[in-house]
């Protein structure tokens, strides 16, 4: 197989092999381009997950503070608030829920994120990198953090639903509303772990993937130069034998040695040198 490609390449034309040569280059510069873009946008997407917890424990933050100033001013409007901030962690939640299914519904899964307060520019690489990478260890383990965090948030909603009703019953009870808000230390302590351990695993894995990166970055780099001088050595010598012959006839010409005729390589045209050297005599005789 090696030897046919060779003998195959050797017989192609100057000009077709300049073109395959030049075409060559293009394909494996196009395939390092995408290789770019497609890091750009791994990163960019795991950059996005780590601003979207930053929102997500902020959004949780603010909700602890709205509940307990909600217990202490009894307020339907903190009430409201505690509501508006847990939206953020919902809307993650939804989100998580639909791309764990085989078949999920991304316009679900967008408005999830949205709600989640994610850039609406940042929403699709999301979606792909929780697709495509749900398998890798480190997105794995961030998933598995994910949803113990979210198993903690729901018990935030349902210490909040107890608030709110027992501080609108009538008469509301001191030691039933005490003992609720004895719950929220506690889920606030489960929450911590799974926020960092969601951090953790995405710098691991940023890290991680910027390694691989560099790594297939510079092994597609290098097969492009390497590429690049082999074809171009190639061909300069195909060209240089050609060349070459042509001088020597050239120079048995002016010394009136008309017998010498210019050899005809692979990938040149059958009778092109014996034409040239019969021109040079013509010319010379003339």
């Amino acid at each position: 197989m090696k030897r046919s490609v060779n003998k195959w390449f050797r017989n192609v034309s100057i000009a077709k092999k300049l073109y395959f040569t030049v075409g060559i280059m293009a394909l494996l510069i196009a395939l390092e381009l995408w290789v770019l873009i497609f890091s750009i946008n791994t990163l960019s997407s795991v950059r996005a997950y780590v601003g979207g917890e930053g929102l997500w424990s902020k959004a949780q933050k603010d909700a602890l503070y709205e509940l307990l100033e909600y217990a202490r001013t009894r307020k339907e409007a903190d009430y409201v608030k505690f509501l508006g901030f847990m939206k953020v962690n919902q809307g993650d939640h939804k989100t998580r829920l639909e791309l764990s299914k085989e078949h999920p519904d991304m316009e679900i899964a967008r408005q999830g994120f949205i709600e989640g307060r994610n850039h609406p520019e940042d929403v699709d690489r999301m979606i792909k990198l929780f697709r495509r990478f749900h398998s890798n260890f480190y997105i794995d383990r961030a998933i598995v953090a994910w949803t113990k965090a979210d198993s903690t948030i729901s018990g935030f909603m349902a210490v909040g639903e107890r608030l709110h009703q027992e501080i609108n019953a009538k008469p509301p009870s001191e030691e039933r509303i005490t003992a609720i808000l004895n719950e929220v230390d506690p889920l606030n302590a489960q929450l911590t772990p799974s926020e960092d351990e969601f951090s953790f695993a995405l710098g691991e894995g940023s890290r991680w993937l910027e390694n691989v990166i560099l790594r297939l970055l510079f092994i597609v780099a290098l097969t492009v130069e390497c590429t690049g001088l082999i074809l171009a050595i190639t061909v300069s010598r195909g060209i240089q034998k050609g060349l070459n012959e042509i001088l020597v006839s050239a120079r048995a010409v002016t010394k009136g040695d008309f017998s010498q005729k210019a050899k005809s390589f692979p990938g040149m045209r059958s009778g092109y040198w014996p034409i040239i050297s019969i021109r040079w005599r013509r010319n010379w005789s003339g």
